[in-house]
């Protein structure tokens, strides 16, 4: 890694001495400080991550740097350690302080080539055989260092990439991944891809050892100013002669004012960290919270998309998905009415999840019925989200439920923006917490043009969160938090 990075630096000397006036900079500095209350005292933490860019003329090079003092991890449960004692020891071991390049590239792009050596993402068709990149909501990164490169013709392209990975069980350890991609045009309408993936998993790395698993796969897309069709087959096999498949298609009809789509997935022992599977759900969730995605899995989706006319929209969406001995199974259904006033966007949905796990003796539902309001008062947009959420599972033979009223209000001023939430929970949830209750408010300031300014500070449940325009993944958090962010 250190020889890599003299070579950027050296490459970023060599811009600067012979073409100083034709080279653009650009890049985003993001300061991060968390002040968190954690069954122990408060604690604090610190981050800086400066992303940084130089081009010239087809040249680009860049590198990203991230400081922690100490790391947060935001995922780490310590809710449930019996010994005080311990605490510490295991926020020492998970909260280092920690400076490193997370990410460093250099690449050379044309109409026909790209070339990028370095720090990439990489994905294969739907992301169903590889989708690498930095999931930044649940901080997994499957990014790849190495060599990629692409290349357009005028019926056909090709992607082949070889690299690194991180090792999901070994620290500082890496996977070893390489693949080659085509791509025809076979008729204007009608596309075939093609690929290989090679995927290198580390199972011992004091004896270098690695299980390979060779990856086949085709696909086919098919379009029409009518229907849309895609579909594709991936086959796996491993040193161990496990053998996996994957199945994955999805249609899309218009039909005047209506839109309608189908999904269907089939996988086979296909659960592997390369892998994006599609969930073909509403929710984006797998058959159960305990089931490993893609290991052994059968689904559809369906959804139908109404606009009779510019001021209303009708959507129902509703899924379905089992294990092939159907002890897994799940169940989801989506609906959605929209309605423009003249000075008043009206939003009312509803949400049925279901899941159930046999082997394990767990059930799940959850009822949300939700209503949004987006409106101004005179230079005031404010959005008004109000939802009711039913939980209940069961576990074994007991059984346990309860509400979470929660309503949310956000309104903009100018350069200014601010976002309340309050949400309760009422009854004994699964986990044993009883009227637990939560509330916090988060302003957001563009103090200067190219700067960005983010408080918050309560208590917040975790999921998804969306406020003042962005949204993204928390974990349950009590504290505050404060995000700048510039760009240059």
């Amino acid at each position: 890694m250190k020889r890599i990075i003299i070579i950027f630096i050296f490459c970023f000397s060599i811009f600067s001495l012979f073409a100083k006036n034709e080279i653009s900079i650009s890049g985003v500095n993001e300061i991060e400080y968390i002040y968190r209350d954690r069954r122990i005292e408060y604690r604090n933490y610190l981050s800086n991550k400066l992303q940084f860019q130089m081009q010239y003329k087809n040249f680009r090079a860049g590198f990203k740097y991230d400081v922690f003092y100490p790391r947060h991890d935001r995922f780490l449960d310590i809710d449930n350690v019996v010994n005080e004692d311990d605490i510490d020891d295991i926020l020492k071991n998970s909260e280092k302080n920690e400076y490193y390049f997370d990410e460093y590239f250099l690449q050379f792009e044309t109409d026909e080539i790209f070339a990028k050596l370095g720090t990439y993402d990489a994905v294969i068709g739907s992301g169903m055989v590889l989708h690498a990149f930095y999931d930044e909501d649940f901080d997994e990164d499957s990014r790849l260092t190495g060599f990629y490169g692409q290349t357009f013709f005028d019926k056909w392209q090709m992607q082949a990439f070889y690299g690194t990975m991180k090792n999901d069980n070994f620290e500082d350890e890496y996977d070893r991944v390489g693949a080659a991609d085509f791509d025809f045009d076979l008729l204007t309408a009608l596309k075939f891809g093609a690929n290989y993936t090679m995927h290198q998993e580390l199972t011992d790395p004091n004896d270098d050892e690695y299980n390979r698993k060779n990856i086949f796969s085709e696909r086919i897309d098919f379009e029409t100013d009518i229907f849309e069709v895609s579909a594709e087959y991936a086959s796996s096999k491993d040193d161990n002669d496990l053998e996996g498949s994957a199945f994955y298609s999805n249609i899309t009809t218009y039909l005047d004012k209506f839109t309608l789509i189908g999904e269907y997935k089939n996988y086979e022992y296909f659960d592997s960290k390369i892998s994006d599977l599609p969930f073909a759900n509403h929710s984006n969730e797998p058959l159960d919270d305990s089931w490993q995605p893609g290991f052994d899995e059968q689904g559809f989706m369906g959804e139908i998309s109404f606009l009779p006319d510019y001021k209303n929209e009708f959507m129902i969406n509703y899924a379905e998905g089992w294990s092939s001995d159907s002890k897994v199974k799940q169940a989801d259904f989506y609906s959605e009415f929209q309605h423009e006033f003249e000075n008043l966007i009206f939003t009312i949905h509803y949400h049925h999840l279901e899941q159930m796990n046999e082997n394990i003796k767990n059930w799940k539902k959850e009822l949300t019925p939700a209503m949004n309001f987006d409106f101004s008062l005179g230079n005031f947009p404010i959005i008004i989200k109000t939802e009711y959420q039913y939980i209940e599972k069961e576990q074994g033979t007991a059984t346990k439920s309860h509400y979470e009223p929660k309503i949310q209000t956000d309104v903009s001023y100018d350069k200014y923006s601010f976002s309340l939430t309050v949400e309760n929970q009422i009854g004994e949830s699964a986990d044993g917490d009883d009227e637990e209750f939560w509330i916090g408010g988060e302003l957001a300031v563009n103090i200067l043009d190219n700067t960005d300014l983010r408080i918050f500070g309560g208590k917040e449940k975790g999921g998804k969160i969306c406020r003042n325009g962005v949204c993204r993944y928390q974990s349950e958090f009590e504290g505050v938090r404060v995000e700048i962010t510039t760009s240059f």
